[in-house]
């Protein structure tokens, strides 16, 4: 008796065939399903961000005091402010220095302010503060502060909105934010426009 392999019909490998088709038609949709999920979320993360963006451009920048055309000579990097009158403590005028301690550009304009405000302070004719904002301690005094007296701050926030640093306000009258010189290494050019504006301040 001689063994017989059965024959497989055409029916069945119609069948099988149309099973791997099928299989293989809902993996490619799954797959398709999937990159369509990822995509949604992917924009629905994008869209408030790009939101956020469009918003912040659209606020308005707050600006500081309105300007007119200084009236000192050789002074080419302060501004004036429109219409000041010139702040005073015992009669004296009031120059601020606003900085903080990590900052390189304050670091950097540190010990030239700090040489001209205390010969003047010495002399009797200005009162100066240097604040460093961090620590909120005013570096020309012995004292070490732990608080800014609001009315200072106000200043600050005057002439500086966006309170970035080295911030200088002399006499609530002629301000600057940055340095002047920096870029030429010339604190001897940042020097001169110090006691100009202080010797204008005191004469004025």
């Amino acid at each position: 008796m001689s063994d017989e392999t059965p024959k497989s019909s055409p029916m069945n490998n119609i069948l099988v065939l149309a099973l791997v088709v099928a299989a293989f038609a809902i993996g490619i949709l799954y797959t398709k399903v999937q990159t369509l999920e990822k995509n949604n979320a992917q924009q629905m993360a994008v869209v408030p961000a790009a939101t956020a963006q469009v918003a912040a451009a659209q606020a308005p920048v707050e600006a500081g005091p309105a300007t007119e055309a200084i009236t000192v000579s050789g002074v080419t990097t302060f501004s004036q402010k429109a219409g000041a009158e010139i702040c005073k403590e015992e009669g004296k005028p009031v120059v601020y220095l606003f900085s903080t301690t990590w900052c390189p550009h304050c670091e950097w304009i540190k010990d030239t302010f700090d040489k001209v405000a205390k010969e003047y302070v010495a002399a009797g004719k200005i009162v100066a503060r240097h604040w460093e904002i961090d620590i909120n301690d005013d570096i020309l005094t012995p004292a070490v502060e732990t608080t800014v007296p609001a009315d200072q701050m106000a200043v600050y926030s005057e002439f500086n909105p966006q309170g970035s640093i080295p911030t200088f306000v002399f006499g609530c009258k002629y301000f600057r934010i940055g340095n002047g010189f920096e870029s030429q290494q010339d604190l001897a050019a940042e020097e001169k426009e110090f006691r100009t504006l202080f010797d204008n301040l005191i004469n004025g």
